[in-house]
Parts: C-alpha cells; sequence; structure tokens
C-alpha cells in the first residue's frame, strides 16, 4: 500500500512539474495553431505568366508570277535538254501574297482573300538543248534537238490535286521561237552542229480552278513515253 501511495504522489509531482512548465512557457512560444493560420494568411508571390505562344507565319511574294522546276529532259535517240519556264498573267500575280500559317496556306490580293486562279494564265517554257552529262570525260556525240525531232513531241498540261491530275480544259500555242546558242569555240563555230534554245508561249484556261492545284507540263515522244515533267506551284 506504501508502494502505491509513493507512486501516487510522484505521479502527482511529475504532473504538477510539467503543468507549471507548459504554464509558465505559454506566453513564450506560440500555439502550433497560430503558425498554421500564419501561413495560410501569407500571401503568395505572383507567378510570372508565360507570353502566348505565337504562331509560326511566312508570307510569299508572288509578283511576277510563278517558275516551273527547272528539269532535264531525254529523248529515246540521245538528244537531251533543259526545261524551264513560268506561269504569269500582271493583273493576276501583281500584288498576290501566299501566307503560310500551322493551320495551312491562304492568298491575299491586294490585302483580299482568294481561292481560285483567272480565266486565263500565260504559260512560257523554254527548251535549251543541254549536255546530257557534264564529265567532261564523255565524248559521246549526241543529236541535236532540230525541227524534226521538236515537229514529233507532244506537250500536255494538267492540273495536279495531291496525287489526282485532270487535263486542263483547253489551250493554245500563242507563240514560238528559236534562238541559235553561240559556242564556247567561236572560232570553229562553222564547223560544228547547230544548238537551239526553243521558246514557245501558251494561254491555258484557268477559270474557278483551285489555286492550291499545281499546273503540272509533260511532253511527250511520239510514242508517249515521258521525255520531261515539271510542275508549276504557288
Amino acid at each position: 500500500m506504501l508502494a502505491v501511495f509513493a507512486k501516487s504522489i510522484s505521479c502527482a509531482i511529475l504532473c504538477g512539474a510539467w503543468t507549471s512548465i507548459f504554464l509558465h512557457r505559454v506566453d513564450a512560444c506560440p500555439p502550433p495553431q497560430s503558425r498554421i493560420e500564419d501561413r495560410i494568411n501569407k500571401p503568395e508571390t505572383p507567378q510570372k505568366k508565360r507570353p502566348p505562344k505565337v504562331p509560326k507565319r511566312t508570307v510569299w511574294n508572288l509578283d511576277g508570277g510563278v517558275f516551273f522546276s527547272t528539269t532535264d529532259g531525254h529523248l529515246p535517240n540521245g538528244a537531251c535538254f533543259r526545261l524551264s519556264g513560268e506561269v504569269n498573267d500582271p493583273k493576276f500575280f501583281d500584288g498576290l501574297r501566299r501566307i503560310d500559317t500551322d493551320d495551312g496556306s491562304t492568298y491575299t490580293l491586294h490585302d483580299k482573300i482568294i481561292t481560285a486562279f483567272p480565266n486565263e494564265l500565260f504559260v512560257t517554257l523554254h527548251l535549251l538543248d543541254f549536255p546530257c552529262t557534264l564529265n567532261l570525260k564523255d565524248a559521246s556525240v549526241r543529236p541535236p534537238l532540230t525541227r524534226e525531232i521538236m515537229s514529233t513531241l507532244h506537250l500536255n498540261f494538267l492540273w495536279k490535286d495531291g496525287i489526282a491530275m485532270r487535263p486542263v480544259e483547253s489551250s493554245k500555242r500563242t507563240a514560238a521561237s528559236a534562238r541559235r546558242l553561240t559556242p564556247y569555240a567561236t572560232d570553229v563555230v562553222d564547223e560544228l552542229t547547230p544548238r537551239f534554245e526553243w521558246n514557245f508561249a501558251f494561254t491555258v484556261a484557268s477559270d474557278g480552278v483551285p489555286l492550291t492545284h499545281n499546273l503540272v507540263v509533260i511532253i511527250e515522244t511520239q510514242y508517249h513515253k515521258i521525255a520531261a515533267r515539271t510542275a508549276a506551284r504557288l
């Protein structure tokens, strides 16, 4: 019984001591809850806002028309040539712009959005009698492009949309000419086979054709073999 009484006294003494300490420090240390409230009421540091992402935008100036991709042509008899040209219409192309963005391409003419070609386009083609290879070690003699050979070639105009192609409704040749090329060895010009640059002009019907379509030119031989192919894209 004495042990029990001593234990009770010890417990009372200890509890009183801890209570005294707690009461003595109650003003010195704020309760935990007050510190939590201080954290909650503390103003948050404003986060820097990222500037909005500016979409990519590229503007293409189409003044003066568009050009065909220069390509090399080959004929079965061994003759070779280089094909180039352009598509034009001063009333339409002057002031025409193509604007490329992440959403696609749009076309503007004097700040007005347009979607189709005019009724007619003017096409110029140049066929240059050109070496089949630029290797100087190649000593083979190739035949020139003569009027007889040129008269056997067939020219086709087509509209290309993706992989689909369809012939143009109508086209008309308006001019043709040949210019003799001046060789490097001018002192023996009379001994060399004359070679020419052939120039042609056409009108091509384009009423209502979307500007996203490409104009394709295909040159075929008399046996319907493709000798050259090129395209113009706005």
